[in-house]
């Protein structure tokens, strides 16, 4: 192998090193925003069950009782 050929190939890993790195900050930051959407789906999921738990819950017998007198 020359010295041109042996610089490179130098080159061409410090590259692909540099690109590495590059995508492993990528990959970090998108890790980072899953996990924040991640928590705002299960508040989300936690909302709506609280919600369909009320729809489904009968009303009290005040309550029928003040809708009853208008």
């Amino acid at each position: 192998m020359t010295h041109s050929e042996d610089e490179n190939t130098q080159r061409g890993i410090a590259a692909l090193e540099h690109q590495n790195r590059l995508l492993l900050a990528q990959v970090e930051g998108l890790r980072a925003t899953l996990a924040i959407k991640d928590d705002e789906i299960t508040r989300l999921i936690g909302r709506l069950l609280e919600c369909e738990a009320r729809i489904s819950t009968p009303p009290s017998l005040w309550a029928r009782l003040r809708n009853w007198r208008g």
